[in-house]
C-alpha cells in the first residue's frame, strides 16, 4: 500500500508529459516508487541498529543494511534522474527567481 501511494505520488508528477512517453516510463517510476519505501525501511534499520557492526576483536565492517542502502540509493538516484529529465524536456515552469538572477548577471 505504501509503494502505491509513492507511485500514485510520482506519476502525479507526470500529468503533462505525452501519455506515450508516460507509458513507457510507468515501470520506472513504479521502481522508483519502491526504492523508495525499501531506502526508507532500511534508514529506520540502520537508525536503530546502527550502519556498523563491531566485532568482539575490535574490527569494524559495514551491516548488510548499510551495504544494500549504499546501492539501493545509487541506483534511486538514476532512476529519479532519468524521470527528472524526461520530465524537465515537457514542463516549462517559466523563469524563477534564479533564472531572473542569472539574466540580471548576464547584462
Amino acid at each position: 500500500m505504501i509503494i502505491i501511494k509513492e507511485y500514485e505520488r510520482l506519476i502525479s508528477l507526470f500529468s503533462l508529459v505525452d501519455e506515450s512517453k508516460k507509458e513507457l516510463v510507468d515501470t520506472l517510476i513504479y521502481q522508483a516508487a519502491f526504492m523508495k519505501v525499501e531506502l526508507d525501511k532500511l534508514q529506520g534499520q540502520i537508525r536503530k541498529y546502527g550502519a556498523v557492526q563491531i566485532s568482539t576483536k575490535g574490527s569494524q565492517r559495514q551491516t548488510e543494511a548499510a551495504k544494500y542502502y549504499t546501492k539501493l540509493v545509487n541506483s534511486y538516484g538514476t532512476v529519479i534522474k532519468t524521470l527528472n529529465t524526461i520530465l524537465g524536456t515537457q514542463v516549462d515552469d517559466g523563469d524563477d527567481a534564479f533564472d531572473e538572477f542569472l539574466k540580471r548577471a548576464a547584462e
